[in-house]
């Protein structure tokens, strides 16, 4: 991951922590991982996009619907040749551990890939910026643009996870 993928000495809060340092954080939150398989499951949504609009919500990076849609576009065909297969196969091996950590493992290699690939793109395309921090409005902007969900509906979980996302260091 390059310099421009960290928070670095031009983020305005300074911190150090990558892209996926911050997935990383933010998935071990139980109510984040919990919200972010619900959306998933239920809706497709993918986890890795919610978990970029929360670190560049961190770093003051606004999304419009133009760089959402660009990030799915980017992020579909990783997730689709990739993270989705891997991911049946190990949901399949739940019986054999060790296919199913040899699986894991690749999954999670595949999900790196796909953050690489967002963070290299938001890097390039946002700037960070001081002021308030739009974990909220990142989540809306990339759900507005998922078939099939209701942000009326679903406005508690997306709440609870910007909320969450605040409290990452």
């Amino acid at each position: 991951m390059n310099e421009k993928c960290n928070a670095g000495e031009n983020s305005p809060k300074k911190t150090q922590s990558t892209l996926w340092e911050f997935a990383l954080a933010a998935y071990a939150e139980p109510i984040i991982q919990r919200h972010c398989h619900y959306l998933q499951d239920h809706y497709q949504m993918d986890v890795n996009i919610l978990l970029a609009a929360g670190f560049c919500g961190r770093e003051g990076r606004r999304w419009t619907s133009s760089l959402c849609g660009e990030l799915i576009d980017l992020a579909a065909p990783i997730r689709e040749r990739y993270v989705l297969p891997l991911r049946a196969l190990r949901r399949e091996a739940e019986a054999n551990a060790g296919l199913y950590g040899a699986l894991k493992a690749a999954e999670i290699e595949a999900e790196r890939v796909e953050i690489d690939a967002l963070c290299h793109h938001v890097a390039i395309k946002t700037a960070a910026s001081e002021g308030d921090a739009p974990y909220l409005d990142n989540i809306l902007t990339y759900a507005a643009l998922v078939k099939g969900v209701s942000q009326y509906d679903l406005a508690p979980k997306f709440k609870e996870i910007a909320e969450k996302f605040a409290d990452i260091p």
